[in-house]
């Protein structure tokens, strides 16, 4: 074979379809080890993203039936003991003195252990949550850096 001599910067030679040849299998190499498994890895992250943000917002959604539920539990609580303060104030108004101020100390205990109760009820939903929110922002972290914390 003759070699084209030529001032050009790419000359057309065996050299050229050697590197070109070489270069299509470097290309199909890397296709194939790198690229092709790192669009599986970058998939499968969206996937596991997408299924993170549906729990987030199925968590959301059971926290406002939550909250919803404990609205209507303390209407409830708050209409039971407004039911009780005034049947005991009827029946303190029937009473003497020392009746009343039983019946008095008695609504105060009930109010508090409702209100105990509610408060009770709420630390433990915000804990629960807290505990599935911790858990979920760590998975997330994990998988955005990639290692384990």
């Amino acid at each position: 074979m003759e070699i084209i001599s030529a001032v050009a910067l790419i000359s057309i030679n065996e050299t050229f379809f050697v590197q070109l040849i070489s270069f299509l299998v470097f290309i199909f190499i890397l296709n194939r080890v790198m690229i092709r498994p790192l669009i599986s890895t970058m998939e499968q992250r969206k996937e596991y993203l997408a299924d993170v943000k549906t729990d987030i917002e199925k968590a959301g959604l059971d926290l406002d039936d939550l909250n919803q539920e404990l609205d209507r539990r303390r209407l409830t609580v708050r209409k039971e003991a407004d039911t009780a303060v005034h049947e005991l104030e009827e029946e303190a108004d029937h009473r003497a003195g020392e009746v009343t101020q039983a019946a008095r100390l008695e609504i105060v205990a009930l109010r508090q252990e409702t209100e105990k109760k509610i408060n009770q009820q709420l630390s433990d939903a915000r804990a629960q949550l807290t505990g599935e929110v911790a858990a979920i922002t760590t998975k997330i972290m994990e998988t955005l850096l990639g290692r384990r914390l």
